[in-house]
């Protein structure tokens, strides 16, 4: 499953981040392997998505977060 395939308020655990120029970018942003992320809002019409990954809140583009492959955490 990918970030960009979450639901509202669901969180899942970063398993990897696909191979991608983006790919450094969205790890020095602390979007790392094993850390926790959580859809916080999400805009219509695949717009961009927020996550609280620790004390920060990201927006990213939908095709940004399906770079982030990550594990359900119920």
């Amino acid at each position: 499953m990918t970030a960009d395939q979450l639901t509202l308020n669901q969180s899942g655990k970063i398993l990897e981040i696909s191979s991608s120029p983006l790919k450094i970018n969205l790890m020095e942003l602390g979007l790392l392997p094993g850390k926790q992320l959580t859809l916080q809002h999400k805009a219509p019409s695949g717009g961009p998505m927020a996550f609280q990954l620790d004390e920060t809140l990201l927006a990213l583009r939908k095709n940004e977060a399906a770079l982030i492959r990550i594990e359900l955490i119920s």
